[in-house]
Parts: structure tokens; sequence; C-alpha cells
């Protein structure tokens, strides 16, 4: 899917949230919410190539694979954080929204863990 169909379907949706909030709120977010669904799924399909050519790359700059798996995991938190985030915030729930994110950046910690101890043994290379 295009960035041009992504938009239009993003602005289309918008403009039924919109109408619909006005006469039926709790339809307009289920609209919001299977537009966010269906824009993630489109976005999410057309990053498979992006995906191999970071993989290629590390390959080639000797980047051990644990690395840049850590890394790629720690961006699907954040997207998928913050499309939560904002729909939650989108329906008026600005305290989900917040707890939400807290929870998100948790989820980067413990996923960056295995970076965190590499880090350490590094530094206990350099001081023995």
């Amino acid at each position: 899917m295009s960035i041009a169909a992504i938009v239009g379907a993003g602005i289309a949706a918008a403009a039924a949230a919109a109408v619909l909030r006005r006469t039926n709120g709790e339809f307009a977010l289920f609209v919001s919410l299977a537009a966010c669904l269906v824009i993630l799924y489109a976005v999410i399909t057309s990053v498979q190539p992006l995906i191999g050519l970071v993989k290629d790359l590390s390959d080639e700059a000797g980047t051990e694979a644990a690395y840049i798996a850590i890394l790629m995991k720690a961006l699907a938190v954040c997207v998928i954080t913050r499309l939560a985030s904002e729909c939650c915030r989108d329906s008026g729930e600005g305290a989900i929204a917040s707890k939400i994110e807290f929870a998100g950046k948790t989820a980067i910690l413990l996923v960056s863990v295995p970076l965190f101890r590499a880090v350490l043994d590094i530094v206990k290379g350099l001081m023995i």
C-alpha cells in the first residue's frame, strides 16, 4: 500500500469518525481503532524489505544478529506503544495513554537488558 493510500484511508476514517462522533460516539471510536489497525498492518507489510536490508547491512558490517534483533524489537515496541497511546488520547483517556507509554518504556528497558550486559562485559574487559 502506498503512502498516498494510507493517508487517504486515514483522512477518510478521521472524517467518518468526526461525523459519527456527533451522533454515536462509540462507533467513532471503533472506526478510529479499525483505521489504526489497517494502517498498522499496511506499514508492517511494507517494512519487510527494509528489515531485509538492515539484516544484510548488519551481516556486511559484522554486527551480531542479536543486537539488530534488540534494535528491531525496541523499534516495534515504540511504534505499537505510540499508536496505542494516541488511540487512547483520541478517545479522551489521557490517564490510560500515559500508563501505556510508561509500560512501553519499561518494555524497551527489558528488551535492552542483553545490550546492557554486553556493554558491561566490554567495560570489564577494558578494566582488566
